[in-house]
């Protein structure tokens, strides 16, 4: 949701709303820009105290970012992060959008300092997917397309350890029932896999959280001035709010071309890619930190102001920040000469305590339906159980049930069911959860298949 600066001349400032996703964005023109070098140290970076990211050593593995938005176009900012492009019509991954809107995005989030266009909130420590939900002609999301992007990243999640999900896209008319159940089953899946899901509030003036940032489970982020920290006039605001971060007076560039564009793109979509791109390099250098874990360091660093810095060091990873901080020190002192951070320790890997084993479970077929059966269930735990399906000849998943109950054994309809996740909780306690398991569909034989390795 990206809000245009004020043209030259002192013109009124046109916000771009996004009527059910879009709208005005897309007719957006380009403003006159000033050339100057590549800026390493953003205003945004500034604000949220992020500055030492870029610099920080990289971390043995990266996270996955699941950019659901109008695609995503490659130039020099954008092919080193962006590992794969695709769309819910099954079409190009590439930006779908005039504006260009996804392609920043994607910038905002991880762009690398080359001497090209702009510098990313976390370049060394984050991959982005692109998924596209904006079809070409179209100028608004249908809401059913917020849980296809949701749905298309947990497919991709092993394959590019996808732990966050950013949905820069909004409505602010009430989801139908139907709707708000669906989207409610994505987001509680993509918690149920360890994915975290950021959204931006709106663009609309001050009006209240839209939709799916409103949704509960949700990460919603409101923009903020990085001059003042004052919340930005277009930015939306209220009830569920979670997170404020940079969205006005950013530093940014031209998609196309790489020149410096200040002050042109701003809005919560920028707030919440940059607060999401915080997050999946939270999950980079702690990729033991759970959903709820990472979220509250993130959100309560600064009470619910975006700090970056304070979000590692609340996780243990103040020596992260330390050798970020001290490569920028010394990039500073040698202009012209690239940096090269010293390399840290790495941590030692955070263990999440449970008082139950990984769920032992198979899955058979019984004539025409599909029974789960549990070994072993400890009397006093409930089981959660997600499972997802295909639709039609495109193979996308979708999002069925997730369930919670006491049962040993549960049958399940045969019928699109492709991958059964399941888990025991503690009823008075669900933090206090198993590790989950993972079963895929069995062969067409009645022969069971035993539990494969979960997450």
């Amino acid at each position: 949701m990206s809000a245009r600066a004020k043209p030259a001349l002192g013109m009124p400032a046109p916000h771009c709303r996004w009527t059910y996703g879009l709208a005005a964005l897309l007719a957006l023109a380009l403003l006159p820009t000033t050339a100057r070098a590549e800026t390493i140290v953003t205003r945004q970076a500034l604000a949220d105290n992020g500055a030492f990211l870029p610099d920080a050593p990289a971390p043995a593995q990266l996270a996955g970012m699941c950019l659901v938005d109008t695609g995503v176009n490659l130039n020099p900012d954008t092919e080193g992060v962006v590992m794969e492009r695709t769309a819910i019509d099954g079409g190009s991954g590439g930006d779908a959008s005039s504006g260009s809107h996804g392609t920043v995005l994607a910038m905002m989030a991880g762009a690398p300092a080359n001497g090209w266009g702009m510098v990313g909130t976390a370049p060394r420590a984050i991959q982005i997917i692109s998924v596209r939900i904006l079809e070409p002609g179209q100028t608004t999301f249908p809401f059913n397309a917020y849980v296809s992007g949701i749905t298309e990243c947990l497919e991709l999640r092993h394959k590019y350890n996808i732990r966050v999900i950013n949905l820069s896209l909004g409505t602010s008319e009430t989801p139908s029932t139907g709707s708000y159940e669906m989207l409610g089953n994505a987001v509680q899946a993509a918690t149920d896999y360890g994915v975290a899901v950021v959204a931006a509030a709106g663009n609309d003036d001050g009006g209240p959280i839209e939709y799916p940032a409103a949704f509960p489970g949700v990460v919603s982020v409101s923009a903020i001035d990085t001059q003042g920290g004052e919340l930005c006039s277009f930015s939306n605001r209220g009830a569920g709010l979670r997170l404020l971060a940079p969205g006005c007076d950013l530093d940014g560039a031209e998609p196309a071309s790489g020149a410096a564009n200040y002050n042109y793109w701003q809005g919560t979509s920028e707030a919440s890619a940059i607060s999401a791109a915080a997050l999946t390099a939270l999950y980079s250098y702690q990729p033991n930190l759970s959903v709820g874990a990472g979220e509250n360091d993130l959100t309560d660093a600064d009470n619910g102001v975006l700090d970056i810095a304070q979000t590692f060091r609340n996780a243990g990873l103040g020596a992260i920040v330390s050798a970020g901080e001290a490569a920028e020190t010394g990039r500073q002192t040698s202009p012209g000469q690239e940096s090269s951070p010293q390399p840290v320790q790495p941590l030692p890997a955070m263990t999440l305590v449970s008082p139950f084993a990984r769920p032992q479970a198979q899955l058979k077929r019984v004539k025409h339906r599909l029974v789960l059966g549990l070994t072993g269930r400890p009397q006093e735990a409930r089981v959660q159980v997600h499972y997802l399906g295909r639709r039609g000849r495109s193979r996308r998943l979708r999002i069925l049930r997730t369930l919670t109950g006491a049962f040993t054994d549960l049958t399940l309809p045969v019928s699109g069911v492709v991958e059964v996740s399941l888990r025991y909780i503690d009823p008075y306690d669900a933090e206090r959860s198993s590790p989950w398991t993972t079963l895929r569909l069995p062969a067409s034989s009645s022969a069971a298949r035993k539990t494969r390795g979960g997450r």
